[in-house]
């Protein structure tokens, strides 16, 4: 009995992992999210624009010389190919094709975008964490990341830029942040909400006027101590 239990189970995790590879296997790719549509702002400076938008970020990569766009992610496990969607190619005077699903392919470690054209840009979506984007420098040169409306860095407990941008400013309500060049093997930038800034603000001044509370009291008892000790002495030496 106990060898057919364990044997179905065999079984039964055999199944699983098939199906695992068959559905998440390299080589297949989600075209219905590669066609998707989205407006990209092709009117960039920098090498690579990264405009995060919640929990989603839109890339555009400005490239020279290249007929392929090798992109990943990585967790605790190591490289894994990147989800990418809404990809889209904009050659050098101004028109702007769509990416087939054909020209992709998903791998092991990575994801494989073969361009249309050896110069142009290319834009395509993919997921950020919450309040936080990590983007591996696929390609080297200058960078900027746009934080979403109303977001903030600049204190460290809550945020934190990797590496050090080489500029900060905030225009429309949104933070940009830029690499005259980054050398780093990505780019990561964890932030928080502006008013996330007064509520921090607010409970680091209760603790420490509860701190203070807590000091003044001890203070007291201290003080307290003392005169019953100075007392018991006075009244030791008046019985004397």
């Amino acid at each position: 009995m106990r060898r057919q239990i364990l044997g179905l189970v065999l079984l039964g995790l055999m199944t699983i992992s098939a199906g695992c590879a068959g559905v998440f296997g390299p080589g297949q790719v989600n075209e219905e999210a590669i066609s998707e549509d989205y407006q990209y702002d092709w009117d960039t400076e920098q090498k690579v624009t990264v405009n995060v938008t919640g929990e989603e970020y839109h890339a555009i990569y400005d490239l020279r010389n290249r007929s392929q766009l090798v992109v990943n992610s990585r967790d605790f496990t190591g490289d894994q190919p990147l989800a990418v969607s809404a990809l889209q190619y904009r050659y050098p005077n101004g028109t702007v094709t769509k990416i087939p699903a054909s020209q992709v392919e998903k791998k092991r470690e990575s994801t494989v975008i073969s361009l249309p054209a050896r110069e142009g840009k290319v834009a395509f979506s993919a997921p950020a964490g919450s309040k936080q984007v990590r983007v591996p420098t696929f390609v080297d040169g200058s960078y900027e990341v746009i934080l979403p409306r109303g977001m903030r860095v600049g204190v460290p407990v809550l945020s934190q830029v990797r590496p050090g941008a080489d500029s900060r400013t905030r225009e429309n309500g949104r933070v940009h942040l830029r690499w005259e060049n980054v050398e780093a093997s990505a780019v990561s930038v964890s932030y928080y909400l502006a008013r996330d800034l007064w509520i921090f603000g607010g409970v680091l001044a209760l603790f420490l006027l509860v701190g203070l509370g807590g000091l003044g009291y001890y203070v007291l008892q201290i003080r307290q101590l003392e005169e019953r000790r100075e007392e018991t002495g006075l009244d030791m030496g008046n019985g004397d």
